[in-house]
């Protein structure tokens, strides 16, 4: 019995010695420098607009990362990019930092990466943006707190990340996966103190902010504006 577990032993040691030698294999890789010449913060994604991000970069600011070897055959690696800008001009002071997203479609930068080479890509200022996000504007003219509710799911709001929205200010909510078409938003409420009050549809477009007003008993769609990037 015993030289039986000394060999089952010796075998699990030699399965963890393959295992560990297995996950220490290095993928193959360049290195990139990215300068982000544009006036907004950048996301850059690899691949598609929607793919892996590989690093966030203020305006006018660098930096290096290691990317994978590209290996789709020649064709080399595409790096998607992504601008962010603050809108809070259209918000309280208290909404926080409410950012919107946009796409240049002709700001796809392709590049062969090798392995232990080095690349430098410059991200441009974008000639034609298109959003890629919308908001919801509440302003709470009851005089109680609310939060916003959508089939028992309640949302923090996306500059300050609080759950309340305090009386006389303006909850703002950061919708996103719109489609071209727009998306129609049905079943959402103001709750304050255990009373729910419905929020009229709406169907939603990227690029606007749609205005509401709760004053405890409903809810009024006020209109909307759009977004201007500067």
């Amino acid at each position: 019995m015993r030289n039986v577990c000394i060999v089952l032993v010796g075998v699990l040691l030699g399965l963890s010695l393959s295992c560990g030698e297995e996950a220490g294999v290095t993928v193959p890789a360049g290195q990139v420098t990215f300068f982000n010449e544009s006036s907004y913060k950048v996301v850059v994604h690899q691949d598609f607009f929607s793919g892996v991000v590989l690093l966030e970069l203020p305006a006018g600011q660098q930096k290096k990362v290691d990317v994978r070897a590209s290996d789709n055959h020649g064709t080399g690696t595409t790096f998607s990019i992504e601008y962010l800008y603050r809108i809070n001009d259209a918000f309280d002071a208290e909404s926080g930092d409410v950012i919107a997203s946009g796409i240049d479609p002709n700001v796809q930068i392709t590049r062969t990466i090798e392995e232990g080479k080095s690349y430098t890509i410059q991200i441009p200022q974008p000639a034609n943006l298109e959003f890629r996000s919308a908001f919801i504007k509440i302003l709470n003219s009851h005089n109680l707190p609310f939060v916003l509710r959508y089939l028992g799911t309640e949302f923090k709001q996306t500059g300050n990340g609080n759950l309340t929205v305090a009386s006389g200010k303006t909850g703002v909510y950061k919708l996103d996966g719109i489609p071209s078409g727009g998306k129609l938003y049905q079943n959402y409420e103001a709750v304050a103190n255990f009373v729910s009050t419905t929020i009229p549809d709406f169907t939603a477009q990227n690029g606007y902010i749609y205005n509401f007003t709760y004053n405890g008993s409903s809810v009024v769609q006020t209109g909307s504006q759009g977004i201007v990037f500067k």
